[in-house]
């Protein structure tokens, strides 16, 4: 329960009470006056209870004032908590987009892709090359890789049909077996050691 919760409600009760009692008072006092035979006393009563009925009165409005006070607080309270939720619910959902896109891997160019094909066609036979040497693929993938930057500075290097582009840096390279180009391979990547999928003889 919050400090100003609880001044509220001790104050709720002060006035409840401090109702209750003037109620009692003033019905003394009609008692009283309806029993006085002395005019100026019944005139005295009569007055004491106008003025304790007031206060009566008074009292039990500002009661219902400080009750509609808490219900309209209560009521913006509980807005704000809505709002408050709604803000941390799309700031929540904002993070998850943004951290969704970040996750995605970035779209290749066209000349990434060429490279990625031309790495998934050689990668067996680099490894082949290697004689399974980790140390060995890893120097014959740098090549390559080299030999690739160098080829897509010439115009048209995305165009150029795969297996003649691999056919040309396996020669250059002096890579032995025979090259097989599949169109429904996946892409390896360049710089693993575990053989690709496409197939030699």
């Amino acid at each position: 329960m919050s400090s100003a919760t609880g001044k509220r409600e001790r104050a709720e009760a002060m006035l409840g009470e401090l109702a209750e009692l003037g109620l009692m008072l003033a019905r003394d006092l009609a008692v009283q006056a309806r029993a006085a035979e002395d005019a100026d006393e019944k005139v005295a009563l009569a007055a004491a209870f106008q003025k304790t009925s007031r206060a009566v009165r008074l009292t039990l409005a500002l009661d219902f004032q400080l009750e509609r006070q808490a219900a309209r607080a209560d009521r913006e309270a509980e807005l704000q908590s809505r709002e408050d939720l709604a803000v941390e619910d799309r700031a929540a959902r904002e993070a998850a987009w943004a951290s969704e896109r970040a996750a995605r891997p970035a779209e290749l160019s066209p000349s990434q892709r060429q490279k990625a094909r031309v790495r998934g066609v050689l990668n067996r036979l680099l490894w082949a090359e290697a004689e399974g040497d980790q140390e060995e693929f890893d120097i014959l993938v740098e090549d390559l890789n080299a030999r690739l930057d160098e080829a897509a500075q010439a115009e048209g290097f995305a165009d150029l049909p795969i297996e003649a582009l691999a056919q040309r840096l396996k020669s250059d390279m002096q890579i032995e077996g025979r090259l097989v180009v599949t169109t429904a391979r996946s892409l390896a990547a360049a710089n693993t050691p575990a053989p690709p999928l496409s197939d030699t003889a």
